[in-house]
């Protein structure tokens, strides 16, 4: 008689550790800060490596037993993690998943001008008003059409607007074609650097549109040309004949 008692005691254990670790997780998953259901939100259980996905209104159901680590992950929410707790048969859980938040630190853009862009805004800051004046064309007004011509005031500030736009550009093709990219290509230096530059002048054209491997190239290749000139090592030889003379 006691050995059948002790029979139905350990069939009645085996029976309640059955139903406390073979169970079922069902549950629903919701956005933390709407309470709107989440749908295709994947439920996976780590140990038992088995996954379903939340259904329209964000319910699952899955197996698993007391213990298990159970992973909520969908895209662009943080994933939860959560410990399945004890129950008898199925276990209950609501989770609420939370937007990440993407946030930069505060910055202030300012664009990287180059010191010819910066020296020109300041130029053009400076002669505003001359830069500004137009010629007046309209023959509806012929008097002032024929003042403006004969003005002397009105022809100097023509004057300057044409001298000011020549040397802008200069100085744009100056910032390009530069002493230092020269030198670098090509090796030459003082009178020398100068006198080839002066032969070979870069067009505003070109140097607006050119990269600056384009650059380089269009240097070396005048380089070659100036190698070839009589006139190089004239200058050379002559410079060394006067160096020789001084000594």
């Amino acid at each position: 008689m006691k050995t059948l008692k002790r029979l139905y005691f350990l069939i009645f254990l085996a029976i309640t550790s059955v139903y406390a670790n073979a169970q079922t997780l069902k549950g629903i998953v919701e956005d933390g800060e709407t309470g709107k259901p989440l749908a295709a939100v994947s439920v996976y259980n780590a140990k038992t490596q088995q996954y379903v996905y939340t259904n329209e209104i964000g319910a699952f159901s899955l197996p698993a037993s007391k213990g298990d680590l159970i992973s909520f992950s969908f895209v662009g929410y943080k994933t939860q993690t959560k410990l399945v707790p004890a129950a008898i048969g199925v276990a209950e859980m609501h989770i609420d998943l939370f937007r990440l938040s993407y946030q930069l630190d505060e910055f202030i853009y300012r664009p990287k001008y180059s010191p010819y862009q910066l020296d020109s805004m300041e130029r053009k800051s400076t002669y505003q008003r001359a830069l500004a004046r137009e010629r007046t064309r309209s023959i509806m007004s012929p008097v002032t059409l024929l003042a403006d011509k004969l003005s002397k005031n009105s022809k100097q500030i023509y004057r300057f607007q044409k001298s000011f736009n020549y040397w802008e550009d200069a100085k744009f093709i100056e910032s390009r074609y530069s002493t230092q990219l020269v030198q670098q290509m090509t090796g030459l230096k003082g009178d020398t650097l100068a006198h080839f530059m002066n032969s070979y002048p870069m067009p505003y054209d070109y140097a607006r549109v050119a990269s600056d491997l384009e650059l380089k190239m269009w240097v070396r290749e005048r380089y070659r040309e100036w190698m070839k000139n009589p006139v190089y090592p004239a200058i050379i030889q002559t410079t060394d004949s006067t160096k020789a003379q001084s000594q």
